[in-house]
C-alpha cells in the first residue's frame, strides 16, 4: 500500500486489510514523504505484521511500488490504495484461486464503486485470460488495487518508471507475455471515486501515456499497422462519440480478419469481443438520425453480437428521433 497525503480514508483502507479472513501475511506499507499525518495514523496500529518504511520525499507511485516489490518476501503481492477497502474475504479467495490455478501469474476483481460514501455501481471486468488479452488491446483490463500477483513475477519487472500515470496498464501488457490472466466477477474491492484521483487531476497526461502502452501492444500482436489505423483505434478505444463509424467498422473487420489468419486469439471469443465494441461505437456515437442505424447495421459485427432487445429497441428509437 503506497501513501500520498491519504490520512482522509487510510483508517478504514488499513483496518479492512488486518480484518481479512486470511491472517498469513506481511502489510507492506511505504510512505511517499506525505505531510498530513498519514504516518502518524499507520504508527497507531499495534500489529506485527505492519512494515512501515518512510520516503523523505515525494517520488510517485511507480518508484513507490517497485520499492515495494524488493521489500516483499511473500509468494504473492497484493495491491491496495490508501484510500478503498478490501471486502474481509479478498485475500482468501484470490490465495485460494492462485494455489488452485497455477498458471495464472495475476488475478484481479470485480470492484464495487463508491462515491461520497455511498455504492455508486458494481463493475467487473472479462474474466479469462483470452478475453482478458483481447480487451487489453482498447483498454486496461483490471483494477489496480484489486490484483494478486505471483512476486517472482513482479520482481522480473516491475513498474516501468516511465509511464507514471499509466504504469499498471504497461505492466499489464509486459506480464501478458510472460502468464495467464484472471479476473474474479465478484466486488472483492470497494473502490473510492474522487476528485483527487490521477484520472481526475492528470487526465490528458494519463491518456496519452495510456495511447502509448495500447500502441505498442497492438502494433506487437498485429503488424503495419499504420497511423491512420492507430488513430481510429485510439478513437474507439477512448469511446470517442464522434468518430467517424464507417471507418470504425472498416477497422474493427480489419482486426477480426487479421486474427482469424493469425490466430493470436481464439477467433470465436475475439470475433464476439470486436463485435461487442462495434455496437458500443454505434451505440454512443453523437451521429444524428436513422443514418447511424444503417452504419450499425452495415458491418457484419452487428450480426454476431447478441444485445438485449430492449437495448437493441432503445438505440433504434434514438435514431429515429434524434
Amino acid at each position: 500500500m503506497p501513501i500520498y497525503n491519504g490520512s482522509a480514508h487510510l483508517r478504514e483502507a488499513i483496518e479492512s486489510v488486518l480484518n481479512q479472513n486470511f491472517s498469513d501475511f506481511e502489510f507492506l506499507i511505504i510512505d511517499d514523504g506525505s505531510t498530513d499525518g498519514s504516518r502518524e495514523i499507520v504508527n497507531s496500529y499495534d500489529d506485527p505484521r505492519i512494515e512501515l518504511r518512510l520516503s523523505p520525499k515525494n517520488r510517485g507511485i511507480a518508484k513507490t511500488l517497485n520499492d515495494g516489490i524488493k521489500l516483499a518476501k511473500g509468494r504473492y503481492i497484493a495491491r491496495m490504495d490508501a484510500d478503498d477497502i478490501c471486502m474481509p474475504q479478498r485475500l482468501q479467495r484470490q490465495f485460494d484461486f492462485m494455489e488452485t490455478y497455477s498458471h495464472i501469474g495475476l488475478v484481479g476483481s470485480g470492484v464495487m464503486k463508491i462515491k461520497q460514501n455511498r455504492v455508486n455501481k458494481i463493475v467487473s471486468w472479462p474474466e479469462t485470460d483470452a478475453e482478458i488479452k483481447i480487451d487489453l488491446l482498447f483498454q486496461n483490463p483490471f483494477f489496480h488495487p484489486s490484483v494478486m500477483v505471483r512476486c517472482d513475477l513482479l520482481k522480473k519487472t516491475g513498474y516501468n518508471l516511465q509511464l507514471p500515470y499509466a504504469q499498471d496498464y504497461g505492466l499489464w501488457v509486459e506480464l501478458a507475455h510472460l502468464t495467464d490472466f484472471a479476473n474474479l466477477p465478484d466486488a472483492l474491492i470497494k473502490y473510492r471515486v474522487h476528485e483527487g484521483q490521477v484520472t481526475k487531476t492528470k487526465g490528458s497526461q494519463q491518456a496519452a501515456m495510456a495511447r502509448k502502452v495500447r500502441e505498442n501492444y497492438l502494433c506487437t500482436i498485429f503488424h503495419d499497422v499504420n497511423k491512420n489505423d492507430l488513430d481510429i483505434h485510439n478513437a474507439i478505444a477512448e469511446r470517442d462519440r464522434s468518430a467517424d463509424l464507417f471507418q470504425s467498422a472498416r477497422w474493427l473487420e480489419s482486426l477480426d480478419r487479421r486474427n482469424n489468419i493469425s490466430r493470436k486469439f481464439p477467433v470465436d471469443t475475439f470475433r464476439t469481443m470486436i463485435a461487442r465494441k462495434w455496437w458500443n461505437c454505434c451505440k454512443n456515437n453523437r451521429q444524428n438520425g436513422i443514418n447511424i442505424w444503417h452504419a450499425y447495421k452495415s458491418s457484419y459485427l452487428s450480426d454476431i453480437h447478441t444485445e438485449a432487445p430492449q437495448h437493441i429497441v432503445r438505440y433504434l428509437l434514438k435514431s429515429l428521433f434524434r
